[in-house]
């Protein structure tokens, strides 16, 4: 399709066009990215996590940091909250946590997240505790009368219960092959893909006015038109394109079509969003590369038309050219949408 260049941001336009990444863990007290994203005319929600797994910080730490930068950093920094959990899993876990998500929203949370440990760590009765199961319905009650914002990563991309040689990206190969507790291929006794997508649905049929961002593409990566039968049937779903970007390029080898018209159909119900992971631990100058290739690799291809490759995909794949309205939505303006206490924050008075 056809689209005239003045409907086009060009890639020299990235510096110029406000935008949110909407899915990063900024997991260090230094503000040097902060001042490269306040450079680069980007503003980051960073997620905090009840992760219960070695090698992340606390979400004690995680609010903390979040909580220093929304005072120092207002302008370019918003963050959400981790909804409390512990392994094994039982019913006092939840008797204090709509306190904490409330202590957690008077401190300046845009919302809050529960995490994939849901449906493939926790356990109660030495079962996996699903997202649907009737131990959360006081706290998905909560939220949804209180309209609190969930941002749900439940499940994962359909790679994960393949082989390695059968994923259909680089990037998941990787992943999994340094976290073999989370490649399912390797777990056939626990549920499969559809268990854990089934679960998910559940709780929105359950709850039809929770407002809802499923992270990573709601974990129907591999699909658009799985994306899409869910945001049809689910109208206070949005989704996040955390880490999935190359899923779509990888898509648009043999259906670009499709793909594109996708993001034209759905483009008030997208949110941009990397993924990037910040620790003290790593080499800042080795971080702040990664986050300019990401941004600056992605932007290239929502916004040109031109054969693109990248490491995580197999073949040459076209950009997809969206014009300026959709990339202005998809970028900047959803995530208000998603995220209504976020406008206090980074929209002027």
């Amino acid at each position: 399709m056809e689209v005239k260049s003045s409907e086009l941001y060009s890639v020299q336009d990235f510096d110029k066009v406000p935008k949110i990444d909407g899915h990063v863990h900024y997991y260090t007290t230094d503000p040097i990215f902060i001042e490269y994203a306040r450079q680069r005319n980007m503003r980051y929600i960073s997620i905090n996590v009840d992760f219960k797994d070695a090698g992340w910080p606390e979400k004690e730490e995680q609010l903390a940091i979040s909580q220093y930068f929304i005072k120092e950093a207002p302008d370019v920094f918003a963050f959400i909250g981790a909804v409390p959990m512990c392994d094994p899993y039982s019913s006092i876990c939840m008797s204090g946590v709509s306190a904490y998500i409330q202590h957690v929203l008077k401190i300046g949370a845009i919302g809050v997240k529960i995490w994939k440990n849901v449906g493939m760590k926790l356990r109660t009765e030495n079962r996996l505790l699903m997202i649907d199961h009737p131990e959360f319905k006081g706290l998905l009650d909560f939220l949804e009368d209180k309209k609190i914002p969930l941002l749900g990563h439940f499940g994962e991309p359909k790679n994960c219960w393949l082989p390695l040689e059968e994923m259909t990206v680089n990037s998941d190969i990787k992943y999994f092959t340094k976290n073999p507790d989370y490649h399912m291929y390797l777990h056939p006794e626990l549920p499969g893909y559809e268990a854990q997508i089934e679960a998910r649905d559940n709780m929105l049929r359950q709850h039809p006015d929770l407002p809802f961002v499923g992270a990573h593409l709601a974990s129907c990566e591999w699909s658009v038109d799985e994306i899409a039968a869910r945001l049809d049937s689910y109208p206070n779903m949005m989704v996040d394109l955390a880490e999935r970007v190359c899923h779509l390029q990888h898509q648009c080898i043999e259906n670009y079509d499709k793909v594109r018209q996708f993001m034209i159909d759905f483009q008030d119900r997208l949110i941009y969003a990397s993924d990037i992971i910040h620790f003290t631990d790593e080499t800042y100058g080795e971080q702040i590369e990664e986050v300019k290739h990401r941004w600056e690799s992605q932007w290239h291809f929502f916004t040109q038309g031109d054969l693109q490759t990248t490491w995580q995909v197999n073949g040459e794949f076209r950009g997809l050219a969206l014009p300026k309205e959709v990339i202005d939505k998809i970028y900047f303006h959803n995530a208000f949408i998603a995220y209504p206490r976020l406008k206090y924050q980074f929209l002027p008075a």
